[in-house]
């Protein structure tokens, strides 16, 4: 599938563990009510996304599939922006379809931040002698 392209394939997809781990360890999360995104970028040309929805959280598949379907159409409609990224998306607490829609959103577009290097808060350029 073209990286222009709104379809979100196999390609777009975490699946390996390895995959999950490293966004967990790069530490860049925007939190929520309803769910965290996790993010790290990926040196890739396109964006890939992950999901985790717990049993425990949602215990019927059918409710879980449904919140699934949800985060990955926000992700799609919005893959354009992010570049190559990997995102988790991890739902903590069941929230109505349209909750986890616009915090999904929100913190998407905001998880984009991530793997872009910070200015220097309050520091100048310190001159080094020579």
């Amino acid at each position: 599938m073209a990286p222009g392209s709104d379809c979100f394939g196999w390609d777009w997809k975490l699946r390996k563990t390895d995959d999950f781990s490293s966004v967990f360890r790069f530490k860049c999360a925007q939190r929520g009510q309803c769910i965290d995104v996790l993010a790290c970028p990926n040196h890739l040309v396109h964006p890939r996304l992950g999901l985790v929805v717990p049993k425990k959280i949602l215990a019927r598949a059918v409710d879980r599939n449904r919140v699934k379907r949800i985060l990955r159409e926000v992700f799609r409609l919005r893959q354009r922006t992010l570049g190559g990224m990997d995102m988790i998306v991890r739902v903590k607490k069941g929230c109505t379809p349209a909750e986890y829609r616009t915090e999904c959103e929100s913190l998407i577009l905001a998880s984009c931040r991530c793997g872009q290097p910070r200015p220097d808060r309050g520091m100048e350029k310190l001159s080094v002698p020579t």
